[in-house]
């Protein structure tokens, strides 16, 4: 009798467990999966996806060198301030008008940093529209007092010229000679108990990941609009700033010259060489400012629609950009409102009217 019992507990106890195998291997399969999402119609995170940059499409080493807050500088282009340093260390490059049809840079910096930068300079009306859906640190020699007013009153953080991160260069003259570094930016940022940590919007989409929405790895876009196109020419009413590009294949960058000269670093002697080109048409309409010589400065208007030629890869798209107001960053698009792929690298962005305009071929 007690073996029967044995016997009958035995057979029990092993269809018991074989039970609760099942129920562990299901709550395994289903119950803890990493592949659902909390909620309906999200995807889950994917933790070994690499870090890429908004702003040039490139994978970086952590994500806190792209949540640290962008520093946007303004860079002289006069010919008594070449050649600048810390532009091609730069993510982002600005090229904007300013009085007299001469130009200059806002240089932004987020992933990569640059010991020397400068000369820098005062800031204008428009690169509060240009760079406040960045939500920067502006970075200036000073400016115009309407200027710095507008600058406060749209909220945007800025600092101008002091003795401790800036510093002059006394091989060269006043004012070509104001110069600071990233290392020295984030260090005023530390100071003035700076809290950002948010991942930048760009409007920019890339060919090898990277870009806002993710959906950039892969083939490029196919697009009537697209032909050959390596050599670039954009000229500048005040020529001293002409600028112009010839394509290298070899390294897939567009090498800058600055009326006909080779445009160089001055800290590591290198050429600059972005690896996308593009330009931008937009109008222009008077400030209400004036500088020390009566010329006044322009207001460039780069919010809502226009033309705009994108330069990657050794070709160029006809497209059209768009920008629906100072938070919210420009888009390039093509004919069929698709945004266009760049390459990943620096991308330069000149601002320009219809009657400067650029030839290619």
């Amino acid at each position: 009798m007690r073996m029967q019992r044995f016997a009958w507990w035995k057979s029990t106890l092993a269809g018991m467990s074989v039970i609760l195998l099942l129920l562990a291997a299901t709550v395994g399969l289903y119950g803890c999966s990493p592949a659902r999402s909390s909620r309906e119609g999200e995807q889950a995170p994917k933790p070994n996806k690499p870090p890429v940059n908004p702003l040039t499409g490139e994978e970086v080493s952590s994500w806190d060198l792209l949540t640290r807050r962008p520093l946007a500088v303004k860079v002289e282009n006069d010919p008594k301030a070449r050649p600048q340093s810390g532009i091609i260390d730069a993510d982002l490059v600005y090229e904007e008008l300013v009085e007299g049809g001469v130009t200059r840079f806002i240089c932004v910096y987020l992933s990569r940093d640059s010991q020397v930068i400068g000369p820098t300079r005062s800031a204008r009306p428009s690169d509060i529209d240009i760079t406040f859906y960045l939500d920067p640190l502006l970075i200036c020699s000073g400016g115009a007092s309407q200027v710095i007013s507008m600058v406060k009153a749209a909220g945007l953080r800025y600092i101008s010229e002091d003795s401790v991160h800036f510093w002059r260069d006394r091989t060269r003259k006043i004012p070509h000679n104001l110069y600071t570094s990233t290392a020295l930016l984030r260090q005023y940022l530390t100071e003035t108990g700076d809290t950002y940590n948010k991942l930048p919007q760009s409007g920019l989409v890339f060919t090898s990941g990277g870009g806002d929405s993710g959906e950039g790895e892969g083939d490029e876009a196919q697009s009537a609009s697209q032909s050959q196109a390596t050599s670039i020419n954009i000229p500048y009413k005040a020529t001293i700033c002409a600028a112009s590009y010839q394509y290298d294949a070899s390294t897939d960058t567009y090498l800058r010259s600055i009326n006909g000269v080779p445009h160089t670093d001055l800290t590591t002697g290198k050429r600059v060489a972005p690896r996308n080109v593009i330009v931008q048409f937009i109008t222009v309409t008077g400030s209400g400012i004036y500088d020390v010589t009566g010329a006044e400065t322009p207001n460039l208007q780069v919010i809502g629609s226009g033309k705009c030629l994108v330069f990657t890869g050794g070709k160029v798209y006809h497209g059209t950009w768009k920008k629906a107001n100072r938070n919210s960053p420009t888009r390039f698009l093509d004919e069929n409102g698709r945004d266009i792929p760049l390459h990943p690298g620096q991308t330069w962005i000149h601002l320009v009217t219809e009657d400067i305009g650029a030839v290619y071929k």
